[in-house]
């Protein structure tokens, strides 16, 4: 925490930025006596400090607070592990008003720390879990093997290529407040709830991409347990069972129900009765059964 409030601390210098809330949700160390000397160190720096100290609510309650105390053009959040690059900001804000009102966001790439603060690179694996490559930067990670280059504006933060899996750095964004609002802001209690804000801004918004590295993303190994893991698998396939109509009627099925059939298998290994309930209900689906027919003819014209 302390190395991210240095970062917010250096970002903050800029006089760019007048608005900031910090929202302590529920943590039982010694966050709330740290915020309170850090913020009488600054008692003028803001034309708006707002800290909120309350019980624990998670994650997208604590983002919507935010949101809903926040009177600035431009949203940006980052949690307490993560650190900014001292430019973030002003690059994003550069980029989004060159672009534009038809523009919600701005996105910079972001690097991986552990949990020493040290720079790491993270291996992409093959199916057979033999080491391909390894990479230091987000987006480089999270889109290999993609079939889209995420440089390329005529892609990059796009419905379809946001509906085959989220690629986007929440710690490397930057958001028009109005946009966020006008989508509904997050679902409560959602575990995937930046790739669901992504998708539902991509239905009406472009993204755009500025190529610095804006922010550092904190790897931790022992993150990825069973129990959360599971809840990020029910929570990725209400979203997409959420997005079919949506997908389907405008054509992204080629996007679509790879990424919810690759889903709906991994969800035998928890629920074995709600796996085959839902393959049953997505074999009656007609969508789904154009898109199998169309790929069976495609594969018999190679």
């Amino acid at each position: 925490m302390r190395t991210t409030w240095k970062s917010v601390w250096k970002v903050f210098s800029s006089r760019l930025i007048r608005e900031l809330i910090i929202i302590n949700d529920g943590s039982t160390d010694q966050t709330h006596s740290r915020i309170q000397n850090w913020l009488a160190k600054c008692p003028d720096r803001f034309k708006r400090l707002e800290y909120i100290n309350r019980d624990n609510r998670g994650l997208t309650n604590t983002l919507n607070q935010g949101l809903e105390w926040a009177e600035g053009e431009y949203f940006s959040a980052i949690a307490s592990d993560d650190i900014l690059a001292i430019d973030k900001i002003r690059l994003l804000v550069a980029a989004l008003e060159e672009k534009g009102a038809s523009f919600a966001a701005a996105f910079g790439n972001a690097k991986f720390i552990d949990s020493e603060g040290k720079e790491i690179s993270l291996e992409i694996k093959d199916t057979k879990g033999l080491v391909i490559t390894e990479t230091p930067l987000f987006l480089d990670h999270y889109t290999f093997g993609r079939k889209f280059d995420f440089k390329d504006p005529a892609y990059f933060g796009t419905y379809p290529s946001l509906l085959a899996g989220n690629y986007l750095p929440a710690m490397s964004m930057l958001v028009r407040t109005s946009s966020i609002r006008e989508v509904g802001g997050w679902t409560s209690g959602n575990t995937v709830e930046d790739w669901e804000m992504w998708l539902k801004l991509s239905k009406n918004f472009s993204f755009c991409f500025v190529d610095q590295t804006v922010a550092s993303y904190r790897w931790h190994d022992g993150n990825a347990s069973k129990v959360k893991r599971e809840q990020i698998l029910r929570d990725s396939i209400k979203l997409l069972e959420n997005e079919m109509t949506f997908a389907t009627a405008n054509s992204y099925n080629d996007a679509f129900f790879p990424v919810y059939l690759f889903n709906v298998r991994l969800l035998k290994e928890f629920d074995t009765k709600k796996y085959n309930r839902k393959m049953i209900k997505l074999l009656i689906n007609i969508s789904f059964l154009r898109f199998v027919s169309k790929k069976i003819r495609q594969r018999r014209n190679v």
